[in-house]
């Protein structure tokens, strides 16, 4: 079977499924390129308010970058593959529309990166979270930046030297999920999530996610600046005039 991205669709939820190698979902450049693209073109569909991502079946969000594909790279060629999974994360990270991970089983590596991309996430009681390039010769690099401001320079710094993994329980310690759901209850979990942002502008949540980004990638007072003029463009639209007057009238806005 060849490994990809399938699409599901549910209303206006996009469920995108990763489907790698084996049932523990390895990753490779093939699987990034597909998520880039259909993240993408959901970011592009107009009727679309969320998107939930998830490993293709029973055992595994997924287990990582499959090490068969990478074990003989050289530089030129480790760089192309590395760069195909910045360019799948990033896509995530950047796009319009909330993106909610809902995690099962190991999520480690370069789903874990992935993972980290995802404006929220939520494990199955048996989700397990980790880096552990450092166990098979590697930095983690790229999206594993995310990891400090998500739980701290302390616990990211062990989890990136040790490589160790952590439950879900911990994880949500950590701050590192939103929420642990029983497994047979985890899609439920992310479509509950995910319908909470059915009643809300598409342009208001794709401006809240670039404020966000700009808190993470500029200077304080350049992403306050950026925020500023965010907010005051937003009056450009009819969003927050429908959205205070319905909340005013005690009624759902009328997109």
């Amino acid at each position: 079977m060849t490994a990809g991205v399938n699409l599901k669709r549910r209303d206006a939820i996009a469920t995108l499924e990763l489907d790698g190698r084996t049932d523990l979902n390895l990753l490779g450049p093939d699987v990034f390129r597909e998520l880039k693209e259909r993240i993408e073109d959901c970011g592009q569909d107009e009727s679309l308010r969320a998107i939930i991502l998830r490993g293709a079946g029973d055992r595994a969000f997924s287990a990582g970058v499959d090490l068969h594909e990478m074990k003989d790279l050289e530089p030129l060629s480790a760089e192309k593959f590395i760069r195909s999974l910045h360019a799948a994360a990033r896509g995530v990270l950047d796009c319009p529309l909330p993106v909610v991970a809902a995690i099962h089983g190991p999520c480690l590596g370069g789903a874990f990166e992935l993972a980290l991309a995802c404006d929220i996430r939520i494990a199955a009681e048996d989700a397990s979270f980790g880096l552990p390039e450092v166990r098979v010769g590697l930095p983690s690099v790229i999206e594993a930046s995310l990891l400090p401001p998500t739980v701290g320079l302390g616990r990211a710094r062990r989890m990136l030297l040790t490589g160790e993994t952590v439950d879900a329980q911990e994880a949500l310690s950590m701050g590192l999920v939103d929420r642990v759901a029983p497994k047979a209850e985890l899609e439920a979990a992310a479509l509950e999530t995910a319908e909470t942002f059915l009643g809300m502008g598409r342009y208001i949540l794709a401006a809240q996610k670039q404020i966000v980004s700009a808190w993470l990638e500029m200077g304080q007072e350049a992403a306050a600046e950026y925020s500023i003029k965010t907010f005051a463009l937003c009056f450009n639209t009819p969003y927050p005039n429908e959205a205070m007057t319905a909340f005013l009238e005690k009624r759902p806005p009328r997109f």
